[in-house]
């Protein structure tokens, strides 16, 4: 794929985040569509989960947005974590803790290389995320995908230990 072919454009961002909303409102899960304002690229998808540290046996407090990156014009998939005290796990931590999933088939340099930190383009506050320079790459592989979106949760998420319920795949849009 041409690094600069146009993969994905904000109405269709739009259009198949609502679609991924609508399945979620099916299942009972907890999706939310945040919108700043109507400005192309202010507005995501939301999901906050638990899950228990590995190593630790504490609590993490995750919250995931899927934004769309204007000049990639791909899905990102930010995020920040927290502790059950409160305090925000640092990069370092964020690795550890996602590569210990068993699912994963990166090594610690690819993972440095994947996660990283990044200012939430539409929070403007420190964010973890999953570089986008391999997703195009990633979504041209399923070209036959009804929803990127949901594509691209299902294929990103469980690197950061984010899974959807199978019945994701089986509801039609």
């Amino acid at each position: 794929m041409a690094a600069c072919e146009t993969l994905l454009t904000w109405p269709e961002f739009c259009k198949e985040s609502k679609e991924f909303i609508l399945l979620s409102e099916k299942l009972d899960d907890t999706w939310s569509w945040e919108e700043k304002n109507s400005n192309i690229g202010q507005s995501y998808l939301k999901y906050q989960q638990k899950i228990s540290v590995p190593t630790t046996n504490d609590l993490l407090q995750i919250e995931y947005h899927i934004v769309y990156s204007v000049s990639y014009q791909v899905p990102i998939m930010y995020f920040q974590a927290h502790y059950s005290d409160g305090k925000m796990i640092k990069l370092d931590d964020a690795w550890q803790i996602f590569h210990s999933n068993r699912n994963s088939q990166y090594s610690r340099e690819d993972m440095l290389g994947i996660l990283t930190q990044m200012e939430h383009p539409i929070l403007f506050k420190p964010y973890m995320c999953l570089h986008p320079c391999r997703t195009a790459e990633i979504l041209a592989q399923t070209p036959l995908s009804k929803n990127r979106l949901l594509t691209f949760v299902s294929v990103m998420g469980p690197y950061l230990q984010l899974n959807l319920d199978n019945r994701y795949g089986m509801l039609n849009i």
